[in-house]
């Protein structure tokens, strides 16, 4: 890099820098007249400043490098010539970039930032205010920029943006759209995923757009609406399945050549239009021996070229088939399913109380209270009724077994612990009764804790083997108002019906005595209270 020599010196010195090629550098104007003397003193500290031809020889820029000076902040922007054409900043360790960071270089062309650690979070919206000459912007391999805001609104000048290296994940949809001069842009070697239908939408002068090596999977519908101009277009390495006819590449009339070179296209009815298009196109397809697709439920790829659509039944008519059919079908089977459940609910419902009950008996039997004397066996008889059917209880079972005939009974009412949940008071009661008798009437077949303990009662007949239930019909009760349990014990087992006939009262009271001490466990089992 040239160095500045004394002002005394440099108001005559011609030399040749470097850093600018072959041009001719000066540390003065050239172009001023009469004594040459500087336009401006200031130069950042660390940096150099020369005035260098442009190409074409007539006039001079004023250039600025502060490349590889290890910065890590843009120099104060009171330290840089405001002439300044050409900037460079790259090889730095820039993470910041302010609000107005460069507002007062109103005639700068050439901004290179790249090779720097910009960070989206720590970059203001308003950086590049006051670039509106802006020609060209470099921001490649600043490898943590991940996310593309809308930094750009003020280049209205700009013509070529590169951004290759920055570990774009995201791009803002509308970050061009103020950049209506833009010819190149380079967003290579990034992690972009997706492309916006925004993103490249409405840039007149657009003519070449680099996105090689990105993860894109998807091109959104009219994705280069208004930007007809365009060229060139690698889209290679990345993981596109297909290329729909809605993007819109068949508008691009002045496409001269596109890459998709190592994509992830798939040989099926969604890639049918791309390769039409290709086989029709006379842009140029790049890299056609990489440009491979892949058959659904095979691992071989094929080169596109030779994959052949029409083989392919992609009819529309065929599409919604495909579609609909197992669509319909699903449903159908959802509704058959649907109309079983139905039909069955109670079924089920039984089925699962059954479970369940059986569950939570067996629970209550492998953790009940301990044994009283070693014996299990507290009460003759466990009385199963409606509450509505409690007078007939009171009034005439209880005080006949109990005070004539001297069984020992267990009723809710009186022998149910208080506070103890009614599951565990009924589960005990089935438990510790050598019989169950159920006061049968049109109220019980209608009450759940009536049917939860007629479950109770016939899963330890079931789990002991044991004949221990005993009906009791106060009258008639339709078999359509049972439940289905209560309605196989009255047909498989002998009820004994209650009569209010003299005669039939005395042969109830004789059968009913004759039931309770029918065997199923020995009666000196009997605990006292």
């Amino acid at each position: 890099m040239c160095t500045l020599l004394p002002v005394s010196i440099v108001l005559f010195v011609t030399f040749y820098c470097p850093i600018s090629g072959k041009l001719t550098c000066h540390n003065y104007n050239p172009s001023v007249n009469g004594t040459q003397s500087l336009d401006d003193f200031r130069c950042p500290k660390q940096c150099d400043c020369q005035y260098c031809k442009e190409e074409t020889g007539v006039y001079y820029n004023h250039e600025v490098y502060c490349s590889s000076r290890v910065l890590n902040a843009i120099p104060s922007r009171d330290t840089v010539p405001t002439d300044v054409k050409s900037y460079h900043l790259d090889g730095n360790d820039i993470s910041t970039l302010k609000n107005d960071s460069f507002q007062n270089l109103t005639v700068l062309r050439y901004l290179d930032l790249s090779y720097n650690n910009l960070y989206y979070k720590n970059m203001d919206i308003n950086a590049f205010l006051g670039l509106q000459k802006l020609i060209h912007l470099s921001m490649d391999y600043n490898q943590q920029l991940y996310k593309l805001l809308p930094w750009f609104d003020d280049l209205v000048s700009l013509e070529q943006l590169h951004l290759q290296y920055c570990g774009l994940t995201t791009i803002y949809p509308k970050v061009l759209n103020n950049c209506k001069k833009v010819i190149t842009i380079d967003l290579s070697r990034n992690s972009i995923k997706y492309i916006d239908s925004e993103t490249f939408q409405n840039l007149p002068v657009l003519k070449y757009l680099y996105l090689k090596k990105n993860q894109i999977t998807v091109i959104a519908p009219h994705a280069f609406k208004g930007s007809l101009r365009l060229q060139g277009m690698t889209l290679g390495d990345n993981l596109l399945t297909t290329i729909i006819e809605d993007v819109g590449l068949q508008n691009l009339t002045q496409l001269q050549f596109i890459e998709v070179a190592y994509n992830k296209f798939m040989c099926d009815c969604d890639l049918v239009w791309f390769r039409k298009w290709i086989g029709i196109t006379n842009v140029t397809i790049q890299e056609t021996n990489h440009t491979t697709c892949q058959f659904p439920g095979s691992k071989k790829y094929k080169n596109l070229l030779n994959f052949d659509p029409d083989k392919l039944n992609c009819s529309k008519l065929n599409r919604i088939l495909e579609v609909t059919i197992p669509c319909a079908s699903a449903g159908l089977i959802v509704v058959i399913m649907g109309s079983t459940l139905y039909r069955f609910r109670f079924h089920l419902r039984y089925w699962n109380q059954q479970r369940r009950l059986r569950k939570q008996y067996q629970r209550i039997c492998n953790q009940g209270t301990p044994t009283i004397n070693g014996e299990d066996i507290r009460y003759d008889v466990f009385i199963c009724y409606n509450s509505k059917d409690i007078q007939w209880v009171l009034d005439v079972l209880q005080p006949t077994l109990e005070k004539q005939r001297n069984f020992k009974l267990c009723v809710d009412y009186r022998d149910f612990l208080p506070g103890e949940a009614i599951a565990m008071n009924i589960a005990n009661a089935v438990k510790f009764s050598r019989k169950v008798l159920l006061v049968v009437s049109k109220h019980f077949a209608k009450s759940e804790w009536c049917n939860y303990e007629l479950e109770m009662a016939r899963m330890r007949m079931f789990d002991n083997h044991e004949d221990i239930l005993i009906v009791v019909l106060l009258g008639k009760v339709s078999p359509k108002d049972m439940p289905i349990a209560l309605h196989k014990i009255l047909t498989t087992t002998t009820y004994i019906e209650w009569k209010e006939h003299p005669e039939r009262k005395a042969l109830f009271w004789t059968k009913l005595e004759t039931a309770l001490l029918s065997p199923n466990c020995p009666k000196n089992r009997l605990i006292d209270s």
